[in-house]
């Protein structure tokens, strides 16, 4: 199914859902949870998705359901951060100016993966005017960990849009992300890639169930929760000529991913 087949089928199924404004989230904020992602066809997106209202409601802002977002990650010369991920350690950092294009607002986002597998996320507001120049921060990255003298630059760009679940009650939120498309911003042949035919599931729990709502519903559609870093399969997917960027724990996902296109043709 295309995008432009997709955004109006959208549109009606998830007007059938309940709506909560940002200030209605307390339980589910969530900016300390665990993670689980999955990678979803883009065919079975719409038939989840009209299973979910009885569990979910939908972030609702003036009347819109979906949201564009951009995201301009940084990194080192050597791509140290990308590699801390590629590598598996834990207590690891993602550093991203996050620019929601709705409403033209940008924060500067540090996402710190601990030695229990918890997701940390910390986050400022900056000026739409020179988004990216994040020396101008450096006080609130010293304070997330990231030294003073290490120099992070723009490495990727990424664009999609996401729609976002949550149940107060079960203090989770679900966010589906589609549409991506990735910028490479390294050399002078940068790379654009479209990934087509494939949404990108997060479940973000205060702790992990697998009784959720969600895990069930993935199980009956056979779908596995695996690792999907929109940052770091950007950098694999089109920064692979590189010789300074690992990409071999990514060839499983790659190839789940090229699976899941070509299943759903």
């Amino acid at each position: 199914m295309s995008n432009s087949l997709l955004i109006p089928e959208l549109v009606t199924h998830l007007s059938h859902f309940h709506g909560h404004g940002l200030a209605d989230l307390k339980k589910a904020n969530l900016m300390d949870r665990v993670d689980t992602k999955f990678i979803i066809p883009l065919a079975k997106l719409l038939p989840l998705i009209s299973e979910l209202d009885n569990n979910y409601s939908v972030l609702d802002i003036r009347g819109n359901r979906y949201f564009r977002y951009q995201s301009t990650y940084f990194d080192t010369d050597n791509f140290e951060l990308y590699h801390l991920h590629h590598n598996q350690n834990l207590n690891r950092h993602k550093v991203r100016v996050r620019h929601y294009v709705d409403d033209n607002t940008h924060f500067l986002e540090v996402k710190f993966k601990n030695n229990k597998e918890r997701t940390i996320k910390n986050r400022i507001s900056i000026a739409a005017e020179n988004p990216l120049e994040i020396e101008l921060h450096r006080d609130f990255l010293a304070a997330m960990g990231l030294p003073k003298e290490k120099i992070l630059k723009p490495s990727l760009i990424n664009q999609y849009k996401r729609i976002a679940f949550a149940s107060e009650e079960r203090r989770e939120r679900l966010t589906i992300d589609f549409d991506l498309a990735q910028y490479s911003l390294i050399g002078d042949d940068k790379h654009f890639l479209k990934v087509e035919g494939i949404a990108i599931a997060e479940l973000k729990q205060s702790r992990l169930n697998r009784h959720s709502p969600f895990f069930q519903l993935a199980r009956e559609h056979n779908m596995r929760a695996g690792g999907f870093s929109k940052y770091c399969m950007g950098v694999a997917l089109t920064m692979p000529e590189y010789d300074n960027i690992k990409v071999n724990r990514f060839k499983s996902i790659t190839r789940k991913i090229t699976t899941t296109i070509l299943g759903d043709v």
